[in-house]
């Protein structure tokens, strides 16, 4: 018998005093990469001073999710904000790394540990 389930994302997005946290968990493919696209485009359309994607609850992360998190920097990039990445789980961090795109963002274990670095950034305390 295959087993043929639906892949899950849940996405929760919060406020914290330097930016927009918008936390991801569950399976981040091909099926679920719209969802976190929606609420961090959202996220960013509310003009926050900084983004934190926070995928240490992605249990899987496939080349669509690195194709969301490309598109993150480049949005913040050109919005001119902080843009920081939290991953200290295997399924993220080692594709993070494999593809060497963990070199063009901040990559952090935890959302505290964004906060300080968003805060240590140019107009980071706006």
């Amino acid at each position: 018998m295959t087993d043929y389930r639906t892949p899950t994302l849940t996405v929760r997005v919060r406020e914290v005093p330097e930016a927009v946290v918008v936390a991801a968990a569950g399976d981040l493919d091909l099926g679920t990469a719209p969802i976190l696209r929606a609420r961090a485009r959202a996220a960013l359309a509310g003009r926050p001073d900084g983004l934190i994607v926070d995928l240490d609850g992605i249990t899987f992360f496939g080349s669509a999710g690195l194709q969301v998190v490309a598109e993150l920097v480049t949005a913040t990039t050109v919005a001119d904000l902080p843009f920081a990445v939290v991953a200290g789980r295997r399924p993220v961090l080692r594709t993070l790394q494999i593809t060497r795109l963990d070199a063009t963002l901040a990559l952090h274990p935890t959302v505290d540990g964004a906060c300080a670095w968003i805060r240590q950034q140019p107009d980071g305390a706006r």
